[in-house]
């Protein structure tokens, strides 16, 4: 298995108020807050309101499948169109692994005539082929980090890769996902609701 590191919500929340601090001592003020769907959406809400900035959008862009690359070429899917003319903006996504995905925000977003784009993310890896503005925290080697919302996505992705190539049902991939959960640290109450999944979305 990838080395898998699982951030928690607390840890989540910290992140956001360090990521904070560094934009308030930039003295960078942003008018609006955008972000890329779906990773950026619960940071950059955190954002907006330590920061707040009232006016917030988002940005769909395809580019990651369930742990794997989906496009070489991210697809732009929605804009927040005629929304930041002559605005400053900030920028937000979870993490910048490849930096495919925020260079293609930047340079979709530039089209709207802003007055300047700043970018802000939690984890940037060394992958990465852009360097954010701001991010809470610089990662020394590749590692897959595991965000708190998307608990069944990660784990299904982490379930898939133990099964490997050979045939496995639905209920025994999501049955494996919850014994790697609870390998990894996932609150055991998460853990239960998953179970309940299983029929769930059969």
């Amino acid at each position: 298995m990838d080395e898998v590191m699982y951030v928690t919500w607390p840890e989540v929340i910290d992140l956001c108020y360090k990521l904070a601090e560094n934009i308030i001592a930039s003295k960078y003020r942003p008018d609006v807050v955008v972000a890329i769907l779906r990773g950026g959406v619960v940071p950059a809400l955190i954002l907006s309101d330590i920061l707040s900035v009232e006016e917030f959008f988002a940005i769909r862009i395809k580019h990651w499948g369930i742990g794997r690359e989906l496009y070489t070429n991210p697809i732009v899917e929605q804009m927040p169109q005629g929304k930041l003319e002559g605005k400053n903006v900030l920028l937000v996504d979870e993490v910048a692994d490849t930096g495919k995905t925020l260079i293609r925000a930047l340079n979709e977003l530039a089209a709207l005539n802003p007055l300047l784009i700043k970018t802000a993310v939690l984890h940037v890896k060394p992958s990465s082929l852009i360097q954010p503005d701001y991010y809470a925290k610089k990662c020394d080697r590749w590692v897959w980090i595991f965000y708190p919302w998307s608990l069944l996505e990660t784990l299904t992705s982490l379930a898939l890769k133990d099964v490997g190539s050979r045939a496995a049902s639905r209920r025994e991939v999501l049955e494996r996902a919850i014994e790697v959960g609870r390998k990894l640290g996932v609150d055991s109450s998460k853990l239960e609701i998953l179970k309940n999944i299983i029929d769930y979305i059969q």
